[in-house]
């Protein structure tokens, strides 16, 4: 009797899941990570689907300068030090999420009540704040394999400089800093300007961020990585723009800058139908035709997504926006694993893209 094609599918993805991803990955020279957080190193049965699939870890929390200095001068890293020592001992490469990000709800909120007093002297005072902080992080965590020197320096729907104490004290110039700083720290380490864009139909924050990156590049600034975060859920059953995004990945490779793809995930908000077959079906085809395109271009050098498991993910937590998530409120599907820790449809296609990708 011949098979379903379900289960025929279901073997395809089994198979795939003992390969790892990253083993796909690096027939191409891509290396595959997820995003962490302490906690989930607790499971054992997670441990080792991050040691299956993964090369690259990413703290999805605690290295965000936020969480490790609520209080001035007194640090928290316990957590962080342990994503750190986990990567360390099974030769996991490390991605430093993030030293500046432009928004005042993601920074220490003792500095904003310094605002004033950092700003003086053409804002001396919050350089030297940020110095020290980059010099804890290199004496604190020194390998460190790349690190998000800037994270969403501008507002999504303008593409404009977004407004926080690093543009108002600093102006554009606070991206001159920040990648200096992290230069000296951390010679060695990937220096990336990573933003929040993907395929959708707005080319005004995609062109904010070619602008942003030539101009500081023609100022000097050593970037090595455009990160892309890729939360892509937004243009699951809605309107896309591939053209203009092949158009934008052509002018960032222009650049000589690398990509990585850095935060990968999909959620299925738009999706009406209830079934979680047919939702991890459209997830899947969706995330492999976007992968498809992106990893088409050979400077993109890695893919992490961002949650391994639906159990885990970002898009399923209390914290999640609720005008964001599922209107029949259903928990969202948007990656590789289910909550029961399965590869899924989405695992495969991804599987299936890094294998299909052109040699880096």
């Amino acid at each position: 009797m011949a098979d379903r094609p379900d289960a025929a599918a279901e073997r395809d993805v089994a198979a795939t899941a003992a390969q790892g991803l990253d083993k796909i990955a690096r027939r191409r020279s891509l290396r595959f990570g997820a995003a962490v957080m302490a906690s989930h190193l607790d499971e054992a049965a997670y441990r080792g689907l991050l040691l299956r699939d993964c090369a690259m870890l990413t703290p999805e929390n605690d290295f965000k300068w936020k969480w490790m200095e609520p209080e001035r001068g007194a640090y928290e890293t316990a957590k962080a030090r342990r994503i750190y020592k986990f990567a360390d001992t099974h030769g996991m490469a490390i991605h430093g999420h993030t030293f500046a990000w432009n928004n005042d709800d993601r920074i220490p909120q003792w500095m904003l009540g310094m605002e004033r007093a950092l700003g003086a002297l053409g804002g001396r005072g919050l350089v030297e704040v940020m110095r020290r902080h980059a010099a804890f992080l290199g004496t604190s965590f020194p390998h460190v394999n790349a690190w998000d020197c800037v994270n969403e320096a501008l507002e999504v729907s303008t593409g404009n400089l977004a407004n926080s104490i690093f543009t108002r004290v600093l102006g554009e110039r606070f991206m001159d800093v920040a990648f200096e700083l992290m230069r000296e720290h951390f010679p060695w380490a990937k220096a990336v300007y990573n933003g929040n864009m993907n395929w959708e139909a707005n080319p005004r924050h995609r062109n904010g961020a070619l602008r942003l990156l030539e101009d500081a590049l023609k100022r000097g600034v050593r970037i090595d990585v455009l990160g892309i975060q890729s939360h892509i859920g937004n243009t699951l059953g809605r309107q896309r723009d591939e053209r203009d995004w092949r158009r934008f990945l052509d002018e960032v490779q222009g650049l000589g800058l690398e990509v990585a793809i850095t935060e990968l995930d999909c959620a299925d908000r738009y999706l009406e139908s209830r079934d979680p077959v047919v939702r991890d079906r459209e997830v899947a085809a969706f995330v492999k035709g976007y992968l498809d395109l992106t990893l088409s271009f050979t400077n993109v050098r890695g893919v992490t997504v961002w949650g391994l498991t639906d159990r885990h993910s970002n898009l399923n937590r209390p914290s999640y926006p609720v005008q964001r998530r599922r209107p029949d409120g259903l928990p969202m599907r948007g990656c590789p694993y289910d909550d029961k820790l399965k590869p899924k449809s989405m695992y495969h296609a991804i599987a299936e893209a890094l294998a299909a990708a052109p040699a880096r």
